[in-house]
């Protein structure tokens, strides 16, 4: 094999020298090169198209530039910002294959990806994140944020179980819990407002078929009818204001007691009035002590009413 030499001359001329007969190479234009770059550690030779003449220098800013097999950059300069690093890119870069990056990635801007974006393991975001549009955000490893915001310009739909540990609001328009029959709401926690319905009497409690069993409640209020299927049982008292209406018997096991107002005692006799109420005849001037009183009627302001008496004062017999 022929040996052959590299001579740099003076006016920094590449001649090449070879010990066989070979036919002398050389470098087009070299005898123009601009060397005074050639201090510095790390100068390339490129062609200038403008001086049309060869120059050393740390940039390449030819129009499309190809580079066959694996590139390497030894230098390792860490940078937080896009104008400085080992490897600085002023235009776009386009990558038509897989990019792996082995430490974080830093975008100033915003990120736009045409299509799926597979994330194989936790997401932190520090900040806000607004998802609009179509968007379809998943995770296998989950996404996390902490101290920041999740953000939804859109629907927000979950499946499978959810779970809001704190204050959980839910505020503005209707609130749908299920939508049908067959699903269960379980409230293991405890009230601590008021459970007040949208309109006056339109709403239900129960359903035929699908009752409450028990109720307990401080005070009943109701303003217009309660009805009662079955026995109820009242173990204190029981003030009716009123109208009281009653279909079927009435029993009463531990006595029936007028108001105070009604009553007129001793002795007083129960009768209805003109009005169908159901009240107490004048009193005898003292107790019933004396065996075979009758019970007789007495008229009084166009009304006959009860009284006893041992005596027979008129009428037909």
């Amino acid at each position: 094999m022929a040996t052959i030499k590299a001579r740099v001359g003076s006016q920094n001329t590449v001649r090449v020298l070879s010990s066989s007969a070979t036919v002398a190479t050389r470098i087009i234009d070299a005898s123009d090169l601009n060397s005074t770059l050639k201090t510095e550690d790390g100068m390339i030779l490129v062609w200038d198209s403008g001086s049309s003449a060869f120059i050393m220098t740390s940039v390449i800013d030819s129009a499309s530039t190809t580079i066959e097999g694996i590139a390497y950059f030894t230098n390792n300069t860490r940078s937080s910002l896009p104008t400085n690093g080992a490897l600085v890119v002023n235009g776009g870069v386009g990558i038509g294959q897989y990019l792996n990056v082995g430490a974080g990635v830093s975008v100033v801007g915003i990120a736009t990806f045409a299509s799926d974006v597979d994330i194989n393991a936790a997401v932190d975001i520090l900040n806000g994140l607004n998802v609009g549009g179509a968007t379809t955000l998943a995770s296998r490893g989950g996404i996390t944020t902490t101290g920041g915001s999740l953000f939804v310009g859109g629907n927000f739909e979950v499946a499978g179980s959810s779970n809001f540990i704190g204050v959980a609001t839910f505020r503005g328009g209707t609130i749908n819990l299920g939508d049908s029959t067959s699903d269960d709401i379980n409230i293991g926690g405890e009230f601590i407002s008021d459970l007040n319905p949208n309109d006056d009497n339109q709403y239900d409690l129960g359903i035929e078929g699908k009752r409450w069993r028990n109720a307990r409640f401080s005070g009943l209020v109701t303003t217009t009818d309660l009805f009662v299927s079955g026995v109820s049982t009242f173990t204190g008292d029981v003030s009716l204001t009123g109208d009281t209406r009653i279909v079927g018997f009435l029993s009463v096991t531990e006595g029936l007691f007028y108001d105070s107002d009604d009553y007129d005692g001793p002795n007083g006799v129960a009768y209805f009035n003109n009005n169908g109420k159901l009240v107490s005849a004048a009193s005898t001037e003292s107790a019933v002590s004396t065996s075979n009183y009758i019970l007789t009627t007495q008229l009084s302001a166009g009304i006959g009413t009860p009284i006893w008496t041992d005596t027979i004062d008129g009428g037909t017999f």
